[in-house]
């Protein structure tokens, strides 16, 4: 298996979360782990924002055999002295369907990586598919007011994809592509001597 990361590059719909300027958050803030220096915030209950991705990835679509997972990640803080609030994350696909809700309890005492469930599937039912990861959305939802003053704060969010890659594996004589070295002893590179595969 394999990853790779998408980061966000533009918010779509009702944004009510902010930056450290006081104007709307923005995919710029979040796009790299910059901690205190650059971040979206919000306080309030309910209040929501969504990122969009890129339709670009680092890794080609012929050199990825299966995609096994979606997972979302993202560095948050919670300013209080003490004690933690609640966001919800979804990833939404085509801007409605999406994986189900993930409920993150957030920390104060610094900025800590939260990481959701790996989603093998972009509606609860279909696997992911290289076209299906052009319509990743992630939304952000803040679940309870904090205390005045203070915030939580999300420095950093992207989207790793965990897949197979393509090439030699299972579809030579049922053996897995982490063992395909072991075929007859014969190391990958010449693989193509195994019964003239």
């Amino acid at each position: 298996m394999a990853t790779f990361t998408i980061l966000p590059n533009g918010v779509t719909g009702v944004n009510s979360w902010q930056n450290p300027g006081g104007s709307a958050c923005a995919a710029s803030n979040v796009d790299a782990d910059n901690g205190d220096t650059d971040y979206c915030y919000e306080n309030w209950s309910l209040h929501a924002v969504t990122f969009t991705f890129p339709n670009s990835y680092s890794v080609a679509e012929s050199a990825i055999d299966t995609i096994n997972s979606v997972t979302l990640k993202f560095k948050a803080n919670y300013t209080n002295s003490s004690g933690t609030t609640m966001v919800r994350s979804y990833i939404l696909n085509d801007g409605s369907a999406d994986t189900g809700v993930n409920v993150h309890t957030i920390a104060s005492g610094g900025y800590q990586t939260y990481t959701g469930p790996a989603e093998t599937t972009y509606d609860g039912s279909n696997s992911w598919t290289y076209a299906k990861l052009d319509d990743i959305q992630v939304k952000l939802i803040k679940v309870i007011n904090t205390f005045a003053r203070t915030q939580i704060r999300v420095s950093y969010l992207y989207v790793e994809v965990d897949y197979d890659e393509a090439g030699y594996g299972h579809h030579v004589m049922g053996v897995d592509k982490t063992k395909i070295a072991d075929v007859n002893g014969v190391p990958t590179t010449n693989i193509s001597k195994v019964n003239g595969v």
